[in-house]
């Protein structure tokens, strides 16, 4: 009970008590008659108490009501929904969460547990917890995946009720599925170039290879050995990222500069592939990274360069809040485009084996701007080109 009502019901107590006592007083030294005095000493005596009663009742009312509230906030309050059954198998609580996968109605306490609940494993799941029997299983709702863990609920060493617990899965089976194909994925992409050093080694070792076409074998496991250790970087880089690492203090970046920078490291590959590399820049200073930014600008640009076809163009537009990669490349189908920036994920592979693309560039990009809370937006035509834009927010901008 709270301070203050306590005190309220004190201070009644004593100023009931103290007017009782000084009717008595007033009848005593009045002379009235022992039977009048009686009567009246018993109507100021139920008087008092039926007020007493009516503070206290009162109070008690708000206290469970303040406390049901309390109860309920907290059983709401708890990842996943909370099912409690009595120890006659009605509904004794319910949170919201919990109603809303077993479809029960707003006003669901009483209900008899066969009207609560109607899957079969969890009835069985239930009984079971009756005779001391704690079980986890699933059960699936709209669509969902729920694993529900039924405990018995045991009070003085007794079992009183029972209780469910219901977990949505959903994003956790997202997140082992995920893994499981990202694991799948490495596993593959490591072992292709694996593969041909491997191939070509032994090749060389068993003296298969003639003595001339020794460097274009030897060239040939250069090229799978730089194509697995740009993997592996990509990988570790991810890595990093995911786990809020790879970060630096922030510093002022020039936008402008950095492409400039990528764009002299990326010329030899745009030339190998035929393709020309230009920069529209305005001065834009961001506060950030420059490792990170660095990054997300080099692979915007490098992607533009291996997905484009020979003879086209790459512009790389800066401007304040924003950095615009545009090739005349191949162009991505509607039906890809959402998913272009998943891991690993490829439009064309064949082409992806040819351009030596570990498909984990346009991940990074992402998990870059996700850091900052940019925005990327791809807008692309099959056989003209694509265009990927970062935007910066402006509380970045060191301008």
């Amino acid at each position: 009970m709270d301070k203050r009502l306590r005190s309220l019901t004190l201070i009644v107590c004593i100023l009931v008590c103290t007017i009782v006592a000084a009717a008595s007083v007033v009848v005593c030294t009045a002379g009235i008659s022992t039977p009048l005095m009686a009567t009246l000493l018993g109507v100021l005596t139920l008087g008092a108490a039926f007020t007493l009663y009516l503070l206290f009742t009162s109070i008690i009312k708000e206290e469970k009501e303040y406390h049901g509230a309390d109860y309920a906030a907290m059983i709401d309050s708890i990842t996943g929904g909370v099912l409690v059954l009595d120890g006659n198998d009605r509904v004794y609580t319910v949170s919201n969460d919990a109603r809303g996968y077993l479809d029960l109605p707003e006003y669901a306490v009483g209900m008899d547990k066969n009207e609560a609940v109607r899957d079969k494993e969890l009835l069985r799941c239930i009984d079971a917890a009756k005779q001391g029997e704690s079980n986890l299983t699933e059960f699936k709702s709209h669509g969902k995946v729920l694993r529900v863990l039924v405990d018995p609920v045991i009070f003085n060493g007794r079992i009183v009720g029972t209780m469910l617990l219901l977990l949505d899965m959903g994003e956790q089976l997202t997140l082992q599925n995920m893994v499981r194909e990202f694991t799948a994925n490495v596993s593959h992409e490591l072992k292709t170039p694996l593969t041909s050093i491997s191939g070509y080694a032994e090749m060389i070792a068993s003296g298969l290879v003639k003595k001339e076409d020794i460097p274009d074998f030897a060239s040939r496991i250069q090229k799978e050995a730089k194509r697995m250790l740009a993997l592996i970087s990509d990988i570790i880089r991810l890595s990093q990222l995911d786990g809020g690492g790879a970060d630096v203090d922030a510093e002022p970046v020039n936008m402008a500069q950095l492409a400039d920078e990528c764009r002299d490291v990326l010329l030899n590959s745009a030339k190998s592939h035929g393709v020309s590399l230009d920069i529209d820049a305005e001065q834009f200073i961001f506060s950030g990274s420059r490792s990170l930014l660095t990054e997300l600008v080099y692979n915007l640009m490098d992607n533009a360069i291996r997905y484009n076809r020979e003879g086209g163009s790459v512009l790389v537009t800066v401007r304040r809040g924003s950095v615009s990669v545009a090739d005349t490349g191949i162009g991505i189908p509607e039906e890809h485009r959402e998913r272009v920036f998943e891991r690993f994920y490829r439009v064309d592979k064949s082409r992806s084996k040819q351009t030596g693309g570990t498909g984990l560039g346009l991940a990074i990009v992402k998990s870059i701007a996700e850091r900052y809370g940019a925005e990327v937006a791809l807008e692309s035509e099959v056989g003209k080109g694509t265009t990927i834009t970062v935007s910066f927010p402006t509380q970045y901008s060191a301008e």
